[in-house]
Order: C-alpha cells, then sequence, then structure tokens
C-alpha cells in the first residue's frame, strides 16, 4: 500500500515536472535543456537516496503483553513518579 502511495505522489509530480519541461523547452529550447538534465540527476539521486532509506532495518519493536514487561526495559515509558519534584 505504501508504494501506491508513493506511485500516486510522485507519478503527479512527474507529470507536473513534465508539463513545466515542455513549457521551458517552447519558450527557449536550447538552454532549458541544461536545466532540464540537471533536474533529472538532481531526481534519480533523490529516488536512490529514498530508495535506500526506505529499505534500511529500523529499531526491533517489542509489543505489549499481558505482564507489561515492555514498562520494566531500560526505555521504558515515564511514569509519575520519574518526573521532578514529585
Amino acid at each position: 500500500m505504501n508504494y501506491l502511495w508513493f506511485f500516486a505522489v510522485a507519478g503527479g509530480a512527474a507529470l507536473l515536472g513534465i508539463a513545466l519541461a515542455f513549457g521551458m523547452i517552447k519558450q527557449d529550447g536550447r538552454r532549458s535543456v541544461f536545466a532540464i538534465a540537471g533536474a533529472f540527476i538532481v531526481a534519480a539521486g533523490a529516488l536512490g537516496l529514498g530508495l535506500y532509506v526506505g529499505d534500511a532495518p529500523t529499531a526491533p519493536l517489542r509489543a505489549s503483553d499481558r505482564e507489561g514487561s515492555q514498562s520494566r526495559l531500560p526505555a521504558a515509558a515515564t511514569t509519575e513518579k520519574d518526573l521532578p519534584g514529585k
């Protein structure tokens, strides 16, 4: 499902970019080709970085259980007795 939203957002941005590129080429073709080529290089780098970050491992998730063992972990949620002045 995440990829569906990714392609929806990226597809909209790509269509906008194509429309802008078409308008730039119609106004000043030679000069805008270099700008469009630079934009494609930046877009390819951003796509590669996004895929790298998306595939990076995340911290393990420990679900709650009946004994409440997640509250005894070193990074447990703060309770009132942990607050200063209590």
